[in-house]
């Protein structure tokens, strides 16, 4: 903020408090119980629409058909929601490093080499360091997992 020609930092030294929230686990133990209930729904929905659609009324196989499609939306939509935010921070590394930076004042290049730093690395959703990244070669596995074990029962 400018105040009578004087730049006033509101927030002195805030890419500390940043960068000590981004290693504060919020959510990951609700993470990992959502991907497996969600991946176990998956398969045995696949499994209930495959296997035994014939013992099914049609009304209970309409209903099958709209969950399976519901689960399928919503774990689609996790994986896409974090391939977008990756696709956001590679936009945004590239407007910086196309930018004049070097020409910009010590403090600017020092804030911009702060925020450069932080968008050069992968922005996928992961959990548990690293194990669980969600992503949209995530959903194929999930896919591929679940017709294989749907084609195991089937033998």
């Amino acid at each position: 903020q400018i105040y009578w020609g004087k730049r006033v930092n509101m927030f002195p030294n805030f890419h500390v408090h940043i960068s000590t929230f981004q290693c504060v686990n919020l959510v990951s133990p609700v993470v990992l119980l959502l991907g497996i209930v969600n991946n176990i729904i998956f398969t045995l929905c696949l499994y209930q629409l495959v296997a035994s659609s014939s013992k099914l009324s049609p009304l209970r196989y309409v209903k099958f058909i709209v969950e399976f499609v519901g689960i399928v939306v919503a774990t689609f939509f996790l994986c896409n929601s974090s391939e977008t935010a990756n696709d956001c921070n590679i936009l945004l590394c590239r407007a910086i490093t196309n930018s004049r930076w070097t020409m910009c004042s010590n403090e600017m290049r020092r804030d911009l080499c702060m925020f450069l730093r932080r968008v050069q690395q992968p922005n996928h959703l992961r959990f548990y360091d690293g194990a669980l990244v969600l992503s949209r070669p995530l959903f194929l596995k999930v896919v591929r997992v679940a017709y294989s074990f749907v084609n195991f029962m089937k033998v």
